[in-house]
Protein backbone atom coordinates (compact mmCIF):
# COMPACT_ATOMS: atom_id res chain seq x y z
CA UNK A 1 0.00 0.00 0.00
CA UNK A 2 1.28 3.48 -0.87
CA UNK A 3 1.26 6.68 1.12
CA UNK A 4 -1.43 8.09 -1.18
CA UNK A 5 -3.73 5.09 -0.74
CA UNK A 6 -3.41 5.09 3.05
CA UNK A 7 -4.11 8.82 3.30
CA UNK A 8 -7.13 8.53 0.98
CA UNK A 9 -8.62 5.71 3.06
CA UNK A 10 -8.04 7.56 6.32
CA UNK A 11 -9.48 10.88 5.14
CA UNK A 12 -12.51 9.16 3.62
CA UNK A 13 -13.33 7.79 7.07
CA UNK A 14 -13.21 11.31 8.53
CA UNK A 15 -15.22 13.21 5.90
CA UNK A 16 -18.19 13.65 8.23
CA UNK A 17 -16.03 15.85 10.46
CA UNK A 18 -15.74 19.06 8.42
CA UNK A 19 -13.28 20.90 10.66
CA UNK A 20 -10.94 17.91 10.70
CA UNK A 21 -11.16 17.55 6.91
CA UNK A 22 -10.18 21.16 6.28
CA UNK A 23 -7.26 20.93 8.70
CA UNK A 24 -6.16 17.58 7.28
CA UNK A 25 -6.14 18.86 3.70
CA UNK A 26 -3.88 21.75 4.67
CA UNK A 27 -1.51 19.45 6.58
CA UNK A 28 -1.45 16.90 3.77
CA UNK A 29 0.12 19.32 1.27
CA UNK A 30 3.47 19.20 3.04
CA UNK A 31 3.46 15.44 3.60
CA UNK A 32 2.70 14.80 -0.07
CA UNK A 33 5.78 16.72 -1.17
CA UNK A 34 8.02 14.20 0.59
CA UNK A 35 6.09 10.92 0.58
CA UNK A 36 3.78 10.90 -2.45
CA UNK A 37 3.94 7.59 -4.32
CA UNK A 38 6.13 5.88 -1.70
CA UNK A 39 5.20 2.43 -0.43
CA UNK A 40 4.55 2.31 3.31
CA UNK A 41 6.37 -0.99 3.73
CA UNK A 42 9.56 0.61 2.44
CA UNK A 43 9.53 3.66 4.70
CA UNK A 44 12.19 3.87 7.37
CA UNK A 45 12.61 6.02 10.45
CA UNK A 46 15.53 7.87 8.88
CA UNK A 47 13.22 9.15 6.12
CA UNK A 48 10.82 10.51 8.72
CA UNK A 49 13.72 12.20 10.50
CA UNK A 50 14.79 13.74 7.21
CA UNK A 51 11.29 15.13 6.75
CA UNK A 52 11.33 16.62 10.23
CA UNK A 53 14.70 18.28 9.65
CA UNK A 54 13.63 19.65 6.27
CA UNK A 55 10.51 21.22 7.76
CA UNK A 56 12.38 22.70 10.72
CA UNK A 57 15.10 24.06 8.41
CA UNK A 58 12.32 25.78 6.45
CA UNK A 59 11.37 27.68 9.59
CA UNK A 60 8.26 25.67 10.45
CA UNK A 61 7.31 25.45 14.13
CA UNK A 62 7.88 22.12 15.86
CA UNK A 63 4.21 22.06 16.91
CA UNK A 64 3.22 22.19 13.21
CA UNK A 65 5.55 19.31 12.35
CA UNK A 66 4.13 17.29 15.22
CA UNK A 67 0.59 17.87 13.85
CA UNK A 68 1.66 16.70 10.40
CA UNK A 69 3.24 13.57 11.83
CA UNK A 70 0.13 12.81 13.87
CA UNK A 71 -1.90 12.74 10.67
CA UNK A 72 0.63 10.44 8.97
CA UNK A 73 0.84 8.13 11.99
CA UNK A 74 -2.93 7.92 12.35
CA UNK A 75 -3.34 7.06 8.67
CA UNK A 76 -0.86 4.18 8.92
CA UNK A 77 -2.49 2.83 12.07
CA UNK A 78 -5.91 3.09 10.42
CA UNK A 79 -5.01 0.97 7.37
CA UNK A 80 -3.17 -1.54 9.55
CA UNK A 81 -6.42 -2.25 11.37
CA UNK A 82 -8.79 -1.93 8.40
CA UNK A 83 -6.75 -4.20 6.11
CA UNK A 84 -5.26 -6.51 8.77
CA UNK A 85 -1.77 -5.32 7.88
CA UNK A 86 -0.41 -6.08 11.32
CA UNK A 87 3.12 -6.64 9.97
CA UNK A 88 3.19 -3.19 8.38
CA UNK A 89 5.70 -1.06 10.30
CA UNK A 90 4.83 2.43 11.43
CA UNK A 91 8.07 4.44 11.40
CA UNK A 92 6.19 7.55 12.55
CA UNK A 93 5.03 6.00 15.82
CA UNK A 94 6.74 6.89 19.12
CA UNK A 95 9.10 9.44 17.63
CA UNK A 96 10.61 11.46 20.44
CA UNK A 97 10.53 15.13 19.55
CA UNK A 98 11.52 17.82 22.00
CA UNK A 99 8.43 19.52 23.34
CA UNK A 100 8.62 23.27 22.73
CA UNK A 101 8.02 25.78 25.49
CA UNK A 102 4.36 26.78 25.26
CA UNK A 103 3.73 30.25 23.88
CA UNK A 104 1.91 32.68 26.17
CA UNK A 105 1.65 36.05 24.42
CA UNK A 106 -0.85 38.56 25.76
CA UNK A 107 -1.50 42.28 25.50
CA UNK A 108 -2.54 44.90 28.05
CA UNK A 109 -6.02 46.35 28.21
CA UNK A 110 -4.67 49.62 26.83
CA UNK A 111 -3.19 47.78 23.84
CA UNK A 112 -6.48 45.90 23.35
CA UNK A 113 -8.43 49.17 23.30
CA UNK A 114 -6.00 50.54 20.73
CA UNK A 115 -6.29 47.39 18.60
CA UNK A 116 -10.09 47.56 18.53
CA UNK A 117 -9.94 51.25 17.67
CA UNK A 118 -7.59 50.59 14.76
CA UNK A 119 -9.74 47.68 13.58
CA UNK A 120 -12.72 50.05 13.43
CA UNK A 121 -10.86 52.83 11.61
CA UNK A 122 -12.19 53.28 8.05
CA UNK A 123 -13.54 49.70 8.14
CA UNK A 124 -16.43 49.02 5.71
CA UNK A 125 -17.74 46.38 8.11
CA UNK A 126 -17.61 45.96 11.91
CA UNK A 127 -16.66 42.28 11.85
CA UNK A 128 -12.97 42.45 12.82
CA UNK A 129 -13.51 44.81 15.75
CA UNK A 130 -16.41 42.66 16.98
CA UNK A 131 -14.34 39.50 16.57
CA UNK A 132 -11.52 40.96 18.68
CA UNK A 133 -13.93 42.03 21.40
CA UNK A 134 -15.65 38.64 21.45
CA UNK A 135 -12.37 36.73 21.57
CA UNK A 136 -11.09 38.89 24.44
CA UNK A 137 -14.35 38.50 26.37
CA UNK A 138 -14.97 34.77 25.79
CA UNK A 139 -11.58 33.16 25.10
CA UNK A 140 -13.05 31.26 22.15
CA UNK A 141 -10.94 30.04 19.26
CA UNK A 142 -11.13 31.65 15.83
CA UNK A 143 -13.10 28.77 14.30
CA UNK A 144 -15.53 28.63 17.21
CA UNK A 145 -16.44 32.28 16.61
CA UNK A 146 -16.36 32.43 12.82
CA UNK A 147 -18.58 29.34 12.58
CA UNK A 148 -21.05 30.62 15.17
CA UNK A 149 -24.71 30.73 14.10
CA UNK A 150 -27.34 33.04 15.54
CA UNK A 151 -29.49 30.00 16.38
CA UNK A 152 -26.93 29.05 19.06
CA UNK A 153 -26.77 32.54 20.60
CA UNK A 154 -29.06 33.43 23.52
CA UNK A 155 -28.60 37.11 24.38
CA UNK A 156 -31.36 37.01 26.98
CA UNK A 157 -29.63 34.28 28.98
CA UNK A 158 -26.21 35.70 28.13
CA UNK A 159 -24.58 32.68 26.53
CA UNK A 160 -24.01 30.76 23.32
CA UNK A 161 -23.65 27.05 22.68
CA UNK A 162 -20.73 25.18 21.18
CA UNK A 163 -21.62 21.60 20.33
CA UNK A 164 -18.92 18.93 20.41
CA UNK A 165 -18.31 19.13 16.65
CA UNK A 166 -17.71 22.89 16.94
CA UNK A 167 -14.80 22.56 19.37
CA UNK A 168 -11.23 21.34 19.06
CA UNK A 169 -11.56 19.12 22.14
CA UNK A 170 -14.86 17.57 20.92
CA UNK A 171 -16.59 18.65 24.13
CA UNK A 172 -19.91 20.50 24.35
CA UNK A 173 -19.50 23.90 25.97
CA UNK A 174 -21.84 26.70 27.04
CA UNK A 175 -19.97 29.99 26.69
CA UNK A 176 -21.06 32.70 29.16
CA UNK A 177 -21.27 36.25 27.85
CA UNK A 178 -20.40 39.37 29.80
CA UNK A 179 -21.69 42.85 28.98
CA UNK A 180 -18.85 43.50 26.51
CA UNK A 181 -19.52 40.32 24.56
CA UNK A 182 -23.28 40.97 24.44
CA UNK A 183 -22.70 44.51 23.21
CA UNK A 184 -20.35 43.22 20.49
CA UNK A 185 -22.90 40.67 19.30
CA UNK A 186 -25.65 43.26 19.21
CA UNK A 187 -23.41 45.45 17.07
CA UNK A 188 -23.32 42.76 14.42
CA UNK A 189 -27.02 41.97 14.78
CA UNK A 190 -27.90 45.64 14.25
CA UNK A 191 -25.52 45.92 11.29
CA UNK A 192 -27.12 42.93 9.60
CA UNK A 193 -30.63 44.18 10.36
CA UNK A 194 -29.90 47.62 8.85
CA UNK A 195 -28.85 45.93 5.61
CA UNK A 196 -31.72 43.43 5.74
CA UNK A 197 -29.29 40.54 5.51
CA UNK A 198 -30.82 37.09 5.86
CA UNK A 199 -27.82 35.17 7.16
CA UNK A 200 -27.63 32.39 9.77
CA UNK A 201 -24.04 33.38 10.62
CA UNK A 202 -23.01 35.78 13.35
CA UNK A 203 -20.09 36.81 11.16
CA UNK A 204 -22.21 36.84 8.04
CA UNK A 205 -22.25 39.46 5.31
CA UNK A 206 -23.47 39.95 1.74
CA UNK A 207 -21.22 37.19 0.37
CA UNK A 208 -21.94 34.60 3.01
CA UNK A 209 -19.65 34.07 5.98
CA UNK A 210 -16.41 35.79 6.99
CA UNK A 211 -13.63 33.18 6.90
CA UNK A 212 -10.46 35.22 7.47
CA UNK A 213 -9.23 38.58 8.73
CA UNK A 214 -5.64 38.17 7.60
CA UNK A 215 -5.13 41.49 5.76
CA UNK A 216 -7.28 43.63 8.04
CA UNK A 217 -5.76 42.01 11.14
CA UNK A 218 -2.19 42.71 10.02
CA UNK A 219 -3.05 46.32 9.19
CA UNK A 220 -4.76 46.92 12.53
CA UNK A 221 -1.80 45.47 14.43
CA UNK A 222 0.63 47.68 12.54
CA UNK A 223 -1.39 50.84 13.18
CA UNK A 224 -1.72 49.93 16.87
CA UNK A 225 2.04 49.31 17.13
CA UNK A 226 1.62 45.73 18.38
CA UNK A 227 4.22 43.20 17.25
CA UNK A 228 4.48 39.42 17.38
CA UNK A 229 0.78 38.98 18.10
CA UNK A 230 -1.43 36.36 16.47
CA UNK A 231 -5.19 35.97 16.43
CA UNK A 232 -4.89 32.96 18.75
CA UNK A 233 -3.10 35.22 21.23
CA UNK A 234 -6.44 36.91 21.90
CA UNK A 235 -7.37 33.64 23.63
CA UNK A 236 -4.11 33.76 25.60
CA UNK A 237 -4.92 37.34 26.58
CA UNK A 238 -8.38 36.38 27.84
CA UNK A 239 -6.90 33.65 30.05
CA UNK A 240 -4.00 35.83 31.23
CA UNK A 241 -6.30 38.67 32.26
CA UNK A 242 -8.47 36.31 34.30
CA UNK A 243 -5.52 34.71 36.08
CA UNK A 244 -3.95 38.10 36.85
CA UNK A 245 -7.30 39.15 38.34
CA UNK A 246 -7.01 36.20 40.74
CA UNK A 247 -9.40 33.80 39.01
CA UNK A 248 -8.89 30.10 39.68
CA UNK A 249 -6.96 28.10 37.10
CA UNK A 250 -9.75 25.52 37.27
CA UNK A 251 -12.38 28.10 36.30
CA UNK A 252 -10.18 29.31 33.43
CA UNK A 253 -9.78 25.68 32.30
CA UNK A 254 -13.55 25.29 31.98
CA UNK A 255 -13.97 28.61 30.19
CA UNK A 256 -11.28 27.71 27.65
CA UNK A 257 -12.67 24.20 27.17
CA UNK A 258 -9.37 22.51 27.98
CA UNK A 259 -9.49 18.75 28.41
CA UNK A 260 -6.99 18.71 31.28
CA UNK A 261 -5.60 21.21 33.78
CA UNK A 262 -2.03 20.88 32.46
CA UNK A 263 -3.09 22.82 29.35
CA UNK A 264 -4.21 25.71 31.53
CA UNK A 265 -1.24 25.68 33.90
CA UNK A 266 0.86 27.63 31.39
CA UNK A 267 -0.88 30.74 32.79
CA UNK A 268 -0.21 29.94 36.45
CA UNK A 269 2.98 32.02 36.60
CA UNK A 270 0.93 35.15 35.98
CA UNK A 271 -0.55 34.97 39.49
CA UNK A 272 2.53 34.56 41.76
CA UNK A 273 0.93 36.62 44.54
CA UNK A 274 -1.66 33.91 45.25
CA UNK A 275 0.93 31.58 46.76
CA UNK A 276 2.37 34.36 48.90
CA UNK A 277 -1.10 35.30 50.15
CA UNK A 278 -1.89 31.66 50.95
CA UNK A 279 1.12 31.08 53.22
CA UNK A 280 0.37 34.29 55.12
CA UNK A 281 -2.89 32.72 56.27
CA UNK A 282 -0.99 30.05 58.19
CA UNK A 283 -0.40 30.55 61.92
CA UNK A 284 3.30 31.27 62.64
CA UNK A 285 5.12 28.12 63.76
Amino acid sequence: MTFDEAIAEYLAARRHRQQDSERDRYTLKHLQTHFQGKRLAGLRRIQIRAYINARLDAGVKLSTVRRELRLFCAAINFVRVEYDLHDLPNPVARLRLAKPEPRVRWITREQAISLVKEAERDAPRPHLAVFIRLALNTGCRRGELLNLEWSRVDLERGCFLLEAHHTKGRRRRLVPLNAGAIEALRTLADWQKERELQTPWVFGWERGKITTFKTAWTSALKRAGIENFRIHDLRHTFASWLVMKGESIYVVKELLGHACITQTEIYAHLAPSQGAAAVQRLEPF
